[in-house]
């Protein structure tokens, strides 16, 4: 039986008291469990007693719409931000001006189960689905929202993917793909013009001399460049921890060449605008396409790099520094590539192991003798 005062609004217990001025006040617990009620209504009558007026706070009766103009502001300095608002943009055209506390379980789930009808991935629908939850998180801390909706909401299961990927390339597949850089385009009136796409080619081959990530390397300036010393730098981290890389020879040769101005602190920019390259996917789907590589994304040079490494005898955990993994687990993906790896692990107790060895066959001698 519920204490007095503690009562049931839906799934939701509510208490009422009589405040210091002699008022009733009526409160939401924000919980479906009881014992969080009766714990609210001691806690209020208590202050009573003291003399205290508890201060009640109400969740304003916002809209989706409201919230998710909010969440934009608050993550406009994240790095995904752009990723984030296409999402967002999304998530609005489906709950538009739906008011915050009509989101229940059964609601999220039915979107989600729609999401996967438009033929999207588990991966993608996890996407909008963590990003919802997040957005009911801060909804909840702005006070916008109950934290028996927010709870609610954040009742909803993602998928379960295996989102490990190691799809790489080949030396002959690299090579094509520096090929696919330069390419002849005849005109309609007959004319052949030579191409390239120079700048692709050094981005390119940076990914796959550091393994770094897109972001990293559009976001490259001159002043993370030590060549002298041979490092690069790096400042924006997915982890957002410095890491240091060694300039390999081939690294040196690409980044030597690279035009660089004064007046641009980008190592990668349109020589038009003199604007940093933002994004490459659109070119580098055409160059590889044009290689005929397919299934093949920018991230992948990244695989390539640590493939590459492994394959050649690299260690597992110089590969996982070189990569800025936080963990070795992240960099296990790659030691089924390593060329005998688990044989050579093995091999290094032949001489101890070996009962036909020296020294073993010396001690049973000595041991027969004794007997």
């Amino acid at each position: 039986m519920a204490t007095r005062g503690v009562y049931r609004r839906g799934k939701v217990w509510w208490i009422r008291y009589t405040g210091v001025d002699g008022k009733q006040i009526r409160e939401s617990s924000g919980s479906a469990k009881l014992k969080a009620a009766e714990d609210l209504i001691k806690l209020r009558q208590a202050a009573v007693v003291k003399g205290e007026q508890p201060e009640v706070v109400k969740t304003k009766n916002s809209n989706f719409r409201e919230l998710a103009e909010k969440y934009l502001g608050y993550c406009i300095s994240q790095r995904d931000y752009v990723n984030k608002k296409s999402i967002v943009g999304m998530l609005v055209q489906e709950f538009g001006n739906l008011p915050l506390k009509s989101f229940t379980l059964d609601l999220v789930e039915r979107y989600q189960a729609k999401i996967l009808l438009t033929k999207v991935t588990q991966t993608t629908a996890n996407k909008r689905i963590g990003i919802l939850k997040h957005m009911f998180t801060k909804a909840t801390d702005w006070e916008m929202v109950s934290e028996s909706v927010s709870k609610a909401v954040h009742k909803v299961k993602l998928f379960k993917v295996d989102n490990t990927r190691t799809r790489f390339l080949s030396d002959t597949e690299i090579r094509e793909l520096f090929q696919a850089c330069d390419y002849v385009r005849v005109l309609k009136s007959g004319k052949v013009m030579k191409n390239s796409r120079e700048h692709l080619k050094s981005i390119i081959a940076v990914a796959l001399n550091t393994g770094c990530r897109r972001g990293e390397i559009l976001s490259l300036r001159w002043e993370q460049i030590d060549l002298k010393h041979g490092f690069i730098n790096l400042i924006k981290t997915k982890n957002t921890e410095k890491r240091s890389i060694k300039i390999n020879d081939t690294l040196h040769e690409t980044l030597s060449g690279l035009v660089r101005r004064i007046d641009i602190p980008w190592v990668f920019y349109n020589p038009k605008t003199g604007k940093q390259y933002k994004e490459v996917t659109h070119s580098f789907k055409t160059v590889c396409k044009r290689a005929e590589i397919d299934d093949f994304r920018f991230h992948d040079l990244r695989h390539t790099f640590a493939s590459h490494l492994v394959m050649k005898g690299v260690d597992l955990t110089t590969v996982s520094r070189l990569m800025g993994h936080k963990s070795l687990t992240m960099t296990l993906r790659y030691a089924h590539l390593a060329p005998n790896h688990l044989a050579n692990a093995v091999n290094v107790l032949n001489g101890t192991m070996n009962p036909t060895s020296t020294k073993l066959a010396q001690l049973t001698t000595k041991k027969d003798l004794a007997a």
